[in-house]
């Protein structure tokens, strides 16, 4: 098997290339733990700038101490190195406060969005069984949370802060550092009943990932607008990538809301944004927006990294994003229940990037990627299959609950080199003829029209490949009758209905061809930027 490029040379950054595809370059993670990181980026860079704002600058060394004074206080407040505390939260730079003095106290940052319906919030206060539940950004609890409930923004609590003058934390202020497999966020996501679940990742994994992005990020001091949901592994990513590497932080206020692009559009310009991550069709939004204006996409020309990720990524945007803004455009893969992504792929000279395709690329640094069948063998080149994941970043698992975790972390077959153990994605991916994964579609999202197994993700690939359409879903609509439909945003130079439908019976099986199409001006999406298929009509 060939070896995948790699976003940084393995021979310069220390690391070993593998003639094997489905491993990433070996790197030692060192430092194995996160807080580690944090201490170390502070004491490198004390006058670089750490957190900004609408009247916010934090230097690296006014960071470390504002965060010394979080954990001591968090610590006085009851909370012990292993604990759990809730961080209910709006983004602000007051939440990058909170995220890294509770990791440096050595505790278990379970981040959870302000505006989530209050049952949930509810619901992951109970299952988590954290210390304490701190707010942050104007957040208010719910009533009927059984555990303390600290406001970062009581006056007292203030008060206290700005009057701590012990100083930065140091190596042994709260004990051992923690290890490497010890938790260091959890993370709640959407469960097929309906009940989240909670997904611990480890210290050595998160290190692996944020070490992979510092090496991968190599043309500059990375400044990362927080913009992703507080709940959400993005989220999270957003706040350690830069701040255990020396970047910077540029947060909004906390009654932003991400439908404000103006406010956007000022953020990203005044604080010199140089990474950005989007979901592609929020881009798309905005170059529409800047058409609107009368503005050309250069004014984006500090952003050095945009990143893509969670839906297929369009040629087009692609190439007005590298030609316009002229930055290196990536595209990332991951699940929750991986140290954030896992897969990478940078769309650049030498990349073909075919219409419809969703090409989530290569394994990063220290992650393995196998693509398997139903009897967990390995399936030809072009045949889809499950994608599996071992390696590094593997989470944990599943919070107190070891049936789940048993049934979807496995053992691996090369425990030699990928770690003994892998995750089940219930992604369904094949490796094109490029040597490329390519996702295909959740497992889940495989229905039968009239007999023949249908992959919804493949049918949505089709039909955003057809000239005039920029962004599509499919769905099966009906009981006794099932009829497969299709939902398309397109643009006026689109043809008709049944021009669509004709173009993409001469390139799949008549069943897959929808029996009708439906327009809409954007498809629904999620609180995380991905396809909401209960809200397609």
């Amino acid at each position: 098997m060939s070896a995948a490029p790699t976003p940084a040379d393995p021979a310069v950054h220390g690391g070993v290339a593998h003639d094997d595809r489905r491993r990433g370059p070996s790197y030692p993670v060192a430092p194995g733990n996160v807080a580690a990181m944090f201490r170390s980026a502070a004491a490198a860079h004390p006058d670089r700038e750490a957190v900004v704002g609408d009247g916010v600058r934090l230097t690296y060394a006014g960071f470390a101490a504002r965060t010394g004074a979080v954990a001591r206080w968090l610590a006085a407040s009851g909370v012990r190195p292993g604990d759990r505390v809730v961080v209910l939260a709006r983004r602000c730079p007051e939440l990058c406060e909170l995220a890294v003095g509770l990791i440096l106290a050595g505790g278990v940052y379970v981040p959870v969005d302000a505006d989530y319906p209050a049952e949930r919030i509810r619901f992951i206060c109970a299952d988590a069984d954290p210390a304490a539940v701190v707010l942050v950004g104007g957040a208010a609890a719910p009533e009927g949370i059984a555990v303390p409930v600290l406001d970062a923004a009581d006056p007292a609590v203030l008060a206290r802060l700005d009057a701590d003058a012990a100083g930065p934390v140091a190596e042994g202020d709260f004990g051992a550092d923690p290890a490497g497999g010890d938790p260091v966020y959890l993370i709640y996501t959407s469960g097929t009943t309906g009940r989240p679940k909670g997904v611990v990742n480890g210290h050595r994994a998160v290190a692996a990932h944020l070490q992979t992005m510092a090496r991968a990020m190599d043309s500059g001091e990375v400044r990362a607008l927080q913009k992703a949901p507080v709940g959400f592994d993005v989220g999270v990513g957003e706040i350690l990538i830069p701040l255990a590497t020396g970047g910077t932080v540029v947060a909004p206020p906390a009654d932003w809301r991400t439908d404000d692009l103006e406010t956007f559009l000022r953020m990203v310009l005044e604080h010199r944004v140089t990474v950005l991550s989007l979901v592609p069709s929020l881009l798309r939004v905005i170059f529409d927006v800047l058409d609107g204006l009368g503005m050309p996409a250069t004014v984006f020309a500090g952003i050095r990294e945009l990143i893509l990720g969670g839906e297929a990524v369009p040629a087009d945007l692609v190439a007005r994003a590298r030609e316009e803004i002229g930055c290196r455009v990536w595209g990332l893969y991951g699940p929750s229940e991986a140290a954030m992504d896992v897969t990478w792929i940078e769309f650049g000279e030498g990349v073909e990037l075919r219409e419809g395709e969703h090409l989530i690329g290569y394994p990063e640094d220290n992650v393995v990627c196998y693509v398997l069948d139903e009897d967990d063998a390995e399936v030809p080149d072009g045949e889809p299959g499950q994608l599996h994941l071992a390696g590094e970043q593997l989470a944990l698992g599943y919070f107190r609950r070891p049936e789940l975790t048993a049934e979807a972390f496995v053992a691996s077959p090369n425990p030699e080199w990928d770690g003994g153990r892998m995750y089940r994605t219930g992604d369904l991916v094949r490796w094109n003829d490029r040597g490329q994964l390519q996702f295909l579609g959740r497992i889940g999202d495989q229905v039968k029209i009239r007999g023949h197994r249908v992959e919804l993700g493949e049918v949505e690939a089709v039909l955003r490949a057809l000239d005039g359409v920029r962004a599509a879903a499919a769905a099966v609509r009906g009981d006794a009758a099932r009829r497969l439909v299709g939902y398309v945003v397109a643009d006026d130079s689109a043809g008709e209905d049944a021009a669509l439908l004709a173009a993409m019976a001469e390139r799949v099986p008549g069943y897959m061809v929808p029996a009708e199409l439906v327009r809409l001006p954007e498809l629904p999406l999620g609180a995380n930027g991905k396809l909401d298929r209960a809200r397609l009509p």
